[in-house]
């Protein structure tokens, strides 16, 4: 998809503000500091449409943005900041399962993971969850600039192994600085928002 227009629509701290409408939404899940915002900039070619905090654990609540007028890209709160306080953790965390398993809008779900290090108990856990919900998503293995290109093959290779996903599931190298993986994901984005919805509603 060409990016034309992309705008900041609202942080939401409660259900009652989520948008009201039937505009498909893909999702971005990972751990604070993964790069959630990074890559939802480079995928819209903005380099401050989503806010990136300046220390992990700082973004709490559920960020929207509006592409092209017809879709929206969803920034989730990141988990596992070991400062945030346990009711803190409860809050966001309660408000992003809420979203997960009420939100009609979803079509797909970015899954995004630090390519330098194993997947977390964390991490583990939101993809066991993922399986459960039964939503789309795909793996995006960010930050792959960081490593040499073989050995970011490697460690991608170490990483799948380790998660409990369909060999099917999409696995996506990715890098904000060397815009690497964006076609791939847009081309995801595209099935599963656009692709698919025209599939359904020819069998309508």
């Amino acid at each position: 998809m060409l990016v034309k227009d992309s705008k900041f629509i609202i942080s939401a701290a409660k259900a009652e503000q989520w948008p009201d409408d039937e505009i498909p939404e893909v999702v971005f899940s990972g751990k604070s500091n993964v790069g959630k915002s990074g890559l939802i900039n480079a995928l819209c070619n903005r380099k401050n449409l989503a806010y990136s905090a300046s220390a992990p654990g700082k973004t709490r609540l559920i960020n929207f943005y509006e592409i092209n007028g017809v879709m929206r890209m969803v920034d989730l709160p990141g988990y596992g900041y070991s400062k945030a306080s346990k009711r803190e953790t409860k809050l966001y965390g309660k408000l992003a399962e809420r979203y997960l398993t009420e939100r009609k809008n979803i079509r797909l779900i970015i899954q995004i993971l630090d390519i330098r290090h194993d997947p977390t108990e964390d991490d583990l856990h939101m993809i066991e969850f993922l399986n459960t919900i039964g939503l789309p998503f795909v793996i995006a293995v960010n930050k792959c600039d960081k490593l040499s290109k073989s050995q970011a093959v490697n460690r991608a290779r170490n990483i799948a192994g380790m998660l409990d996903i369909d060999p099917d599931t999409p696995f996506i190298l990715t890098s904000v600085t060397a815009k690497r993986g964006m076609e791939e994901i847009w081309e995801a984005i595209d099935f599963y928002c656009f692709d698919q919805e025209d599939d359904n509603n020819e069998t309508e």
